[in-house]
């Protein structure tokens, strides 16, 4: 069984660092091929064409890599990219088989409208970004989607809130926090300002009662003074 997601590499490319930067130059990346107790195969790939397959299957997609007019079922384990430009440098593909167990980090994306949080003079906060799970290759989710709808500063969403699929298995605890509603700073510092007010507002009330305590005590001694004369 093979993926839908088809890329051409070709191999035969000169190594070393000159050699890769011309490459680059002329639109090609760099990549190798390796894994399943198979000699690594250093390849070159069209750079419009990897992008247009990562843009259309995601980061975890099972890809069939043609090389040289032979098929191998690959998934990308890792890409480094230029610091300024960042644009990819390099592709290392790894060979796999369907059945196969794999660990890999997915994008979560937030979907809904946080209704309760906006309501509560709240904010939403991303705690997880990605998530790490072991998942069949032919079944690696290639995005989480978290539904903030209920989310409320005392109900947040947990990682036992998102659909998995079938056999995908996360590698942190059910109650990982991935979002949260949070008082900003700016609404906690108006609260406490308004705290402070009603709390003075309470002193001064204080103060005027025992000021009228005082000025009636200092009314009637002087009312039994003028008795006693």
């Amino acid at each position: 069984m093979s993926s839908d997601l088809k890329l051409e590499a070709e191999t035969g490319r000169t190594l070393g660092s000159g050699s890769s930067r011309r490459l680059r130059r002329s639109n090609k990346i760099p990549a190798i091929v390796y894994g399943q107790d198979s000699d690594p195969i250093s390849v070159t790939l069209d750079r419009l064409k990897f992008r247009a397959a990562l843009n259309a299957a995601g980061p975890n997609a099972v890809i069939t890599l043609d090389v040289d007019g032979t098929d191998h079922l690959t998934i990308v384990k890792n890409m480094q990219r230029d610091p300024i430009a960042n644009r990819v440098t390099h592709v290392d593909f790894m060979l796999i088989n369907l059945d196969q167990r794999l660990t890999v980090d997915v994008p979560i994306s937030l979907v809904g409208l946080a209704v309760i949080v906006d309501l509560e003079g709240a904010v939403v906060q991303q705690q997880m970004m990605t998530l790490t799970v072991e998942a069949p290759a032919g079944n690696i989710p290639q995005l989480f989607e978290a539904d903030i709808s209920e989310l409320s500063i005392d109900n947040p969403i947990r990682v036992s809130d998102l659909e998995m699929g079938s056999g995908v298995v996360p590698q942190v605890e059910d109650d990982a926090l991935i979002a949260i509603g949070q008082r900003s700073r700016a609404a906690v510092a108006a609260e406490d300002e308004e705290g402070d007010e009603l709390e003075e507002g309470e002193e001064g009330e204080e103060g005027e009662e025992l000021d009228a305590e005082a000025s009636d005590s200092a009314e009637q001694a002087g009312d039994d003074a003028g008795d006693d004369s």
